[in-house]
């Protein structure tokens, strides 16, 4: 039983949207060097026992320092030494397997075929026990320079530093013994909006070498590949393995393959070619088809005379075999060059799990269909490699050229990269089944691109919005939809686990949040017929009454039907009711809209009557009457309580609860469920999973602060999920506490996860709830456009800004549809101006509106594009500056809209 906490509240922090890092350094008497400089290893305190004698302390006792370093604009994150070998970014193309870049530029975690990891559990624990580099095979880089060689790697130089840029990774090399000092630029093209050529099965590692020394110095630099093809199957199958010299245009490469007697091996998931390359129409001087060790021992002495384009070496499968290829040249004091590798992999046939217990079918993988083999793959990238790693770096320095924290911006975007490890495979068409995406919960744990867990992610629909598109299409409202009754199946791979109010609800929010993130309303015209049947059926078996209060066995992302009334389901009922309304109108059903409408107007107020405790000051939980369904949340302060209300943020819909409510009920989960030491939380509450350890800060599931009454669940690790720090769930609460104005406190949740995945301690790439690079975690991307203040909608030409911090001088990344660009914003001597530059792509708008930042009073604007004036009829309603163009507005690439109120 939970003691009871005091319902004090904390000491309140500054949440004026306004108020933001210039206003945080006045106060306190800091400065901008002083914050750089400073280390944030305080985080709160000092606490005495009694603080925690109500298990989790309301004063919060944060930091100086630590505060300021929510606001700090800082540096981005960067590893050395031990630190290294916890870094694990996922660097291959969207769907195409899962490659880690090391910290020290190895590539590791290599897993292309999608056999089970044994290190996978649904009990997560990568995150007390994380993973340290490792590889199943044999693959590497090295350079020769004064007789002498050295690997790429920590081993190879004394010092190695490694600095976040994702979707790319950098590593600075540089020793004392070796005259040069080396660059790595590794990525795979990743370029929003653009799926397809983000879908590369091909790493660049793009090296560049500078001579430090004062005199010329003749360098090699060479990788080295293994054999990889039927690794695991192959065993004492009889068969050959194979390397291939190939010279194409604008590349050169050395291909592993297999063959084997028995035609069955070429339908093994893991049988592949697997190809090491060099950029450009130059050939390279090392190449070696017969290589029989790893490591540079050996790799610099294959030369190019001996082996011809086409040419062909074959040895026994049992044997291990590697080849390499290289480059041989001459740098002058101070003088650089650059020298691009890619390792590339085709895998035509791959295994994906359809089941639980994580049965797999194998299927053909939609890339393998592309092209017949790894060279063919590399060299696609090759012949436009200009355009695809400048459009990459442009991205890439987009998002970093922000006045945001760096922080901020790397954790709110990083677990957009769970879509490029083996949660993600895109199967190609086959037969009647038509090419559709097969999405896990986490890393091979939980299959059937899971209603309820998916709802929350938010990055992948601004990032990649034709993904999302066509999971709605050929998945929820396709292969796990019975058109019949409109029921979804919560995973669309198995039927007997039914549907689940919670993924309905979030998946039907999804649909008008898709059809936002494209130009016109085809999309919605060819889905609206199954979402409003999708819509009915929630009302027909949770509340066949249409009194806006569900019912019955309520199953949902706790993995249990919860009964009674259910303070966030309901909320996420009445959100889903509300878009489902502006969908009909939109479709042009009005009596469609004022039906839902109806339901929520009695249905908000009586959630409110109901569930809302005044004594606690948060919504509750009212179980069902048998013994059987008193499980849930019950009295405490649940996460989730007001989940609805934020998710209408994301879409621009105003909220359904009255706003001083959803702010105390945000203020109360401050105040009961963020402690800075989740281990003492975790002494009393012993039951679930380790997300978050001793000494690490969070918000935890749920609290009782007015006593625990006990679950009566049938299984105690659905009631262990109340005790737990999900990074998914916390994100959300994070985003909708930014939304509302109370900002700081959303930072420092966010800030809390960012400690947490510190190299130091772990892998800061893989946000782990369940299992590894958990999908839910994209519910961070919400956080960063509640930041930006960002609503969009496509098809009404509409977008629109407000920073909730650092409103006198802020800029920042945006998508929208067809392309995106960098919002910027200045108040200077009360005066307002925005400007949009547009980096890809293009925008059509026909609204564009600004919230009015504080100090300023427009009665007009002057609107421009690179220059030339542009007419706008100009309107200030509720604190928001709206410009409307009558004859709509374009923007190409390159592109500049400037803004002056005056």
């Amino acid at each position: 039983m939970q003691e009871s906490q005091s319902p004090a509240p904390n000491p309140p922090l500054q949440e004026s949207p306004s108020l933001g890092r210039r206003h945080f350094l006045k106060t306190t008497g800091l400065t901008a060097a002083m914050l750089a400089a400073a280390r944030f290893d305080m985080m709160a305190g000092p606490f005495t026992n009694a603080d925690f004698d109500k298990i989790i302390p309301a004063d919060k006792k944060l930091g100086r320092d630590w505060i300021a370093s929510l606001y700090a604009r800082g540096e981005a994150l960067s590893a050395t030494g031990q630190d290294l070998q916890r870094i694990g970014m996922p660097i291959n193309g969207i769907t195409t397997g899962q490659v880690y870049l090391g910290g020290d530029g190895k590539l590791w975690y290599w897993n292309l075929d999608g056999v089970r990891d044994k290190g996978v559990s649904v009990k997560g624990p990568r995150f007390l026990k994380p993973d340290i580099a490792h590889s199943p095979f044999s693959q590497g880089f090295a350079l020769q320079v004064g007789g002498k060689a050295f690997t790429l790697d920590s081993e190879g130089f004394k010092k190695v530093v490694f600095t976040n840029e994702y979707p790319m990774g950098r590593v600075d090399y540089t020793d004392s013994s070796c005259p040069l000092a080396v660059r790595l630029e590794a990525y795979t093209p990743f370029i929003p909006l653009n799926r397809d050529d983000s879908s590369h099965p091909v790493i660049v590692m793009r090296y560049t070498l500078k001579n430090t020394s004062s005199s010329a110095q003749q360098v090699s630099i060479a990788g080295w590949i293994e054999n990889i093809s039927n690794l695991k199957s192959g065993g004492k199958a009889k068969g050959q393995k194979i390397a291939s010299y190939r010279e194409l245009d604008e590349m050169s490469a050395v291909e592993c393959s297999a063959e084997f007697k028995d035609a069955k091996m070429n339908k093994a998931p893991d049988n592949c070619t697997f190809a090491l390359g060099i950029f450009g129409n130059e050939r390279p001087e090392i190449v070696d088809l017969a290589l029989t060790q790893e490591g540079a021992e050996g790799l610099f002495s294959g030369q190019k005379d001996a082996v011809r384009n086409g040419a062909v070496e074959k040895q026994d499968f049992s044997k291990p075999a590697y080849a390499s290829l290289g480059r041989t040249f001459t740098l002058q004091p101070g003088e650089t060059k650059t020298v691009s590798f890619s390792v590339a992999w085709h895998f035509p046939i791959i295994q994906y799990a359809n089941a639980f217990g994580m049965k797999t079918v194998k299927a053909p993988s939609h890339y393998g269909s592309l092209g017949k083999n790894a060279t063919e793959m590399a060299n696609a990238v090759a012949k436009r490699e200009t355009e695809l790693y400048e459009t990459t770096r442009k991205w890439t320095d987009t998002w970093y050229d922000s006045t945001l924290p760096y922080w901020f911006l790397e954790r709110t975007f990083i677990p957009n990269n769970c879509v490029q490890t083996q949660v993600a495979q895109r199967i190609a068409e086959t037969g009647k089944t038509p090419e559709f995406y097969n999405f896990l919960e986490g890393v091979q744990c939980c299959p059937g691109n899971c209603t309820h867990v998916w709802h929350y992610a938010q990055g992948l629909a601004r990032i990649f919005p034709q993904i999302e598109r066509e999971c709605r299409d050929k998945i929820e409202y396709g292969m796990g939809f019975d058109p019949k009754t409109g029921s979804m199946q919560h995973r669309y791979t198995e039927a007997k686990f039914g549907d689940a109010v919670d993924g309905n609800c979030g998946t039907i929010l999804r649909v008008l949040r898709e059809s936002q993130m494209t130009t016109d309303y085809r999309f919605l015209e060819s889905i609206w017929d199954r979402v409003k049947l999708s819509m009915d059926h929630v009302i027909e078996k949770w509340d066949k009454d249409e009194n806006g209060l569900l019912e019955g066995s309520q199953h949902n992302t706790l993995d249990e039907p919860w009964f009674g009334q259910v303070h966030w389901l309901i909320n996420l009922y009445h959100a889903a009711l509300k878009a489902s309304a502006v969908m009909a109108r939109q479709m042009k059903q009005p009596a469609v809209a004022e039906r839902y409408e109806k339901i929520v107007a009695k249905g908000a107020p009586a959630m409110v009557g109901l569930l809302w405790s005044d004594e606690f000051g948060y919504f509750i939980h009212k179980p069902g009457p048998a013994e059987d369904q008193k499980h849930g949340s019950t009295n405490g302060c649940h996460i989730d309580q007001v989940l609805g209300d934020s998710w209408l943020w994301n879409i621009g819909l105003e909220g359904i609860l009255p706003k001083e409510k959803v702010r105390a009920a945000l203020e109360a989960l401050w105040t009961y469920n963020f402690t800075p030491d989740v281990g003492v939380f975790r002494k009393t509450m012993k039951e679930g999973r380790w997300y978050a350890e001793a000494g690490n800060a969070g918000l935890v599931m749920c609290s009782f602060p007015n006593g625990k009454i006990e679950p009566k669940s049938g299984k105690a690790s659905y009631a262990g999920y109340l005790n737990e720090c999900m990074t998914g769930f916390e994100w959300q609460v994070a985003a909708h506490m930014i939304w509302e104005g109370m900002t700081e406190k959303g930072l420092a949740i966010g800030k809390a996860i960012y400690d947490r995945y510190l190299p130091r301690d772990r892998n800061p790439y893989n946000e782990i709830e369940c299992s590894d690079h958990y999908s839910r975690a994209m519910s961070a991307y919400g956080a960063f456009l509640a930041m930006c203040g960002y609503q969009y909608d496509g098809p009404e030409g509409r977008l629109a800004f407000g920073p909730r911090l650092q409103q006198e001088d802020f800029r920042a990344a945006f998508t929208t549809a067809e392309g995106w660009g960098q919002f910027s914003q200045k108040v200077t001597a009360g005066k307002q101006s925005q400007a949009i530059d547009l980096h890809y792509g293009v925008l059509s708008l026909k609204e564009i509106a600004f919230d009015q930042a504080e100090g300023t009073n427009a009665t007009s604007a002057q609107v421009s594009i690179d220059g030339t004036s542009v007419a706008a009829a100009f309107q200030t309603v509720e604190k928001r500056y709206i410009l409307h163009f009558q004859d709509g507005l374009n923007l190409k690439a390159g592109q500049k809209l400037e803004i002056h109120f005056a």
